[in-house]
């Protein structure tokens, strides 16, 4: 929003930001929602577009506070006192460019508590018939409006699975943020809702879509155990509908609408896949095994149980791979994203054929050479709407969508 001290003395939020004046004086306000992004970014550019106010006035410097204090885009007033910081005088920008300004340090400040994020005031270095005029979150088209563009070390994971025939039919091969696996289909979810990997049973799922679902009794009673009621606020999403493909393992009853494809404390996602589906490494890294053979993160005995490979990529993240019948690589491999790693299978699962696909973030400050230096995160991300992520507050851990095209 912005406002002037004199005939706009409350906040005017519309379709674009001014600053400057003409003896008077226009300053403008802008906030980022940072819910759902990187905790540590390594570059995040604050990017606002310039266009011609259609007059005689001229661009000008424009001194920059970051706020402290909150404010209100629809009541705000002139003279109504805020505090900040000043960080300096920014250029003027050039009419008809995007204008970018590095608030890295600031960003981060913002993601770990050294600063409280109530955004930007812009102020003019002059007022002699000087303006920037910038479109705004109101403007009609989408592109034009003001953007954070955040860079981070994060995953960037392709999706597992190769959807070729006869393994699979049609052109599917979609997991992104809000895509499904078709046709083979999703199976189970992550559980949010666990106080410890498989064994935090506590009678209640919760999906990355925040839906609840009673895992006290199956419904129907005759299904398998993976079908379970909706409790509560659950609303059964489009988004949560459109990843499950309706029913559960191969050769079982359906899950009739409205039913949950999971089961308790589940740390990852089970994908349809057929015997012999290649499966290949979400992103570039080093086949990794612990000591003593345990495998990322069932702490199994041996590898060889669950036909599991674990990829460390470098960057805090480990992913798993499980129930592979044939595995083509081994501990110390390096492979690249993309690559066959092995083909799906039953093993440690026998009959029920499909891929349990797992991603782990190293603990900060841990050496990250042991199963407990690993905790679950969910690579759709958190897109609960009725409330705090529930895994984050048992792992400390964000969830955030992690899949290469949410990088777009």
């Amino acid at each position: 929003m912005w406002l002037s001290s004199s005939y706009n003395r409350t906040s005017v939020d519309d379709s674009k930001l001014q600053v400057g004046g003409w003896g008077d004086q226009h300053r403008m306000f802008i906030q980022f929602d940072l819910s759902g992004l990187p905790q540590t970014a390594t570059s995040a550019v604050m990017w606002l577009y310039a266009y011609p106010r259609g007059d005689s006035s001229t661009p000008v410097a424009m001194p920059l506070y970051l706020l402290t204090t909150p404010w209100s885009e629809t009541s705000q007033d002139y003279y109504t006192q805020l505090q900040g910081y000043s960080l300096g005088t920014v250029p003027a920008p050039t009419p008809n460019s995007w204008y970018g300004l590095n608030i890295t340090s600031i960003y981060n400040g913002w993601k770990n508590g050294t600063y409280v994020n109530d955004g930007f005031v812009f102020l003019p270095a002059g007022t002699n018939n000087q303006f920037n005029v910038f479109r705004s979150s109101d403007y009609s088209i989408p592109f034009y409006r003001p953007m954070l563009v955040v860079t981070y070390n994060g995953a960037n994971l392709g999706f597992p699975l190769e959807c070729s025939t006869p393994n699979c039919s049609g052109t599917g091969n979609i997991a992104y943020t809000y895509g499904a696996y078709t046709p083979q289909g999703l199976v189970s979810v992550v559980d949010y809702h666990m106080n410890a990997v498989y064994s935090g049973k506590d009678g209640v799922i919760v999906a990355f879509t925040g839906e609840e679902f009673d895992a006290t009794s199956a419904y129907p009673s005759t299904a398998p155990q993976a079908c379970y009621s909706k409790k509560g606020n659950a609303t059964w999403s489009t988004l949560l509908t459109s990843l499950y493909s309706g029913t559960v393992g191969s050769g079982s009853s359906n899950c009739v609408a409205g039913v949950a494809l999971n089961y308790e404390a589940h740390p990852g996602y089970d994908y349809r896949a057929y015997y012999s589906t290649p499966v290949k490494a979400a992103a570039t890294g080093t086949v990794v095994n612990f000591a003593g053979q345990r495998c990322i993160p069932k702490g199994l005995s041996s590898c060889d149980a669950f036909g599991a490979v674990g990829i460390d990529h470098g960057n805090g993240y480990i992913t798993q791979y499980l129930h592979l019948n044939t595995r083509s690589v081994y501990s110390g491999d390096t492979v690249m994203k993309g690559a066959v790693i092995g083909l799906s299978g039953d093993t440690g699962v026998q009959g029920s054929p499909h891929l349990h696909f797992e991603v782990l973030k190293r603990v900060s400050g841990s050496s990250g050479t042991s199963i407990n230096d690993y905790k679950v995160v969910d690579p759709y991300g958190w897109k609960g709407e009725y409330g705090a992520d529930p895994l984050e507050a048992a792992t400390g851990m964000k969830n955030v969508c992690l899949w290469d095209n949410c990088q777009l």
